[in-house]
C-alpha cells in the first residue's frame, strides 16, 4: 500500500490513495513508480461551513522516480472569535522506489497575506519485507506565524517536528487493514507590541474548533489511525477509517469516516467520502468529499 504521509491527509492525497488501492493487482509487476502519472481534483465541506478544494499532478521520472505538484484553497472560521482564516495553499514533493522498498519527501506552503504562514515538510520510508506487508517510518517539521491586529498587533509562531510509524497488510486477495501513529512537539511563542486585546490570534494556530476538513493545518500533538480497506471483484475499493487527534491546546478531535474508490473507466476514478468528527467542547460536525483521478 503506497503512502506519503498517512497522517497528514489532504482531500487530493486521499483521492490518490484510494486510487492506487483500485489498481488491478498485476501493478505490483510493473516499474516500481507505475501509477503515478495521474491528475487529480478534490473537494471537501463541513457541517461549520469549512471547505477545502484542491488540484495536483503527479509524473514519473524514469523507471523508479516520480515528481509531484499541487495547489489549492481553504476556508476555515471560528465562530468563537469570529475570525475566518483563507489561506492558499502550494506543493510540491519527490519520490523513488524499488521492488521492495520507497521513499518521499513533500513540502507544503499555506498563507493568508501577512496574517497567516504555514510551511511542512513531510518525509516516509516505506519497505515491504513479504508480500502483502509494508512498514514505514514518517518524519514532519513544521514553521508558522500569525498575526493579528486590533487593538493591539500581536503575532504568534509555531515551531516543531514529528515522528511516526505507520503499516499495511493485505488478509486475502481483497481485505487491507492499515494503521498509523505520529507524535508532534511543538513550540509556541506570542508577543504584542501594544497594550490590548491580542484579538482572537489563538483562533489562527490552535484553533478552538477544529475541523477535520483542514486537519492538515491544525496543531496535533498526537495522532492515530486504523482502517480497512476492501476491494470488490470489479476493483471498487470501500474504506472506512477512525482517527484520533490530540491537539496541542489539549482536547480531542475523533473522525469516522467512509471513502470509496470507483472506477469508472478511460482511467478515470471517483472518490467520494462521507464522515463525522467530534472535536473538544462538545462540537461535531458532518463533512463530504468529492474527488475524481484520471491516470494514463
Amino acid at each position: 500500500m503506497s503512502k506519503s504521509n498517512p497522517l497528514s491527509v489532504t482531500a487530493v492525497t486521499a483521492v490518490a490513495i484510494a486510487a492506487l488501492l483500485a489498481l488491478p493487482a498485476h501493478a505490483e509487476e510493473a516499474a516500481p513508480n507505475a501509477g503515478h502519472r495521474s491528475i487529480s481534483v478534490a473537494a471537501q465541506r463541513d457541517s461549520q461551513k469549512n471547505q477545502q478544494a484542491a488540484a495536483a499532478l503527479s509524473l514519473p521520472v524514469g523507471d523508479r522516480a516520480w515528481v509531484n505538484v499541487g495547489a489549492g484553497g481553504s476556508r476555515s472560521r471560528d465562530t468563537t472569535s469570529g475570525t475566518t482564516l483563507k489561506p492558499k495553499q502550494v506543493s510540491a514533493g519527490v519520490g523513488v522506489a524499488g521492488s521492495a522498498w520507497q521513499a518521499t519527501l513533500d513540502a507544503t506552503r499555506r498563507r493568508d497575506g501577512s496574517a497567516y504562514n504555514q510551511t511542512d515538510w513531510a518525509a516516509a520510508a516505506d519497505v515491504r519485507p513479504v508480500d502483502g506487508v509494508s512498514v514505514g517510518v514518517d518524519a514532519t517539521h513544521r514553521s508558522a506565524r500569525a498575526r493579528s491586529s486590533t487593538s493591539a498587533t500581536t503575532d504568534q509562531r509555531l515551531r516543531g517536528r514529528g515522528v511516526g510509524v505507520h503499516a499495511a497488510m493485505a488478509v486475502g486477495s481483497q481485505l487491507t487493514v492499515y494503521g498509523a501513529t505520529l507524535h508532534n512537539r511543538y513550540n509556541v511563542a506570542q508577543t504584542t507590541t501594544q497594550a490590548g486585546s491580542p484579538g482572537g490570534l489563538g483562533s489562527l494556530l490552535l484553533p478552538t474548533r477544529p475541523s477535520v476538513v483542514n486537519r492538515d493545518e491544525l496543531a496535533l500533538a498526537r495522532s492515530s489511525q486504523v482502517g480497512a480497506t476492501w476491494r470488490f471483484a470489479n476493483q471498487v475499493a470501500v474504506s472506512g477509517e477512525v482517527m484520533a487527534d490530540r491537539l496541542q491546546e489539549g482536547g480531542s478531535l475523533r473522525t469516522t469516516q467512509l471513502k470509496a474508490a470507483v472506477p469508472v473507466g478511460g482511467g478515470w476514478t471517483l472518490a467520494p467520502a462521507v464522515g463525522r468528527s467530534h472535536g473538544p467542547q462538545g462540537n461535531s460536525a458532518t463533512y463530504g468529499q468529492l474527488g475524481a483521478s484520471f491516470a494514463w
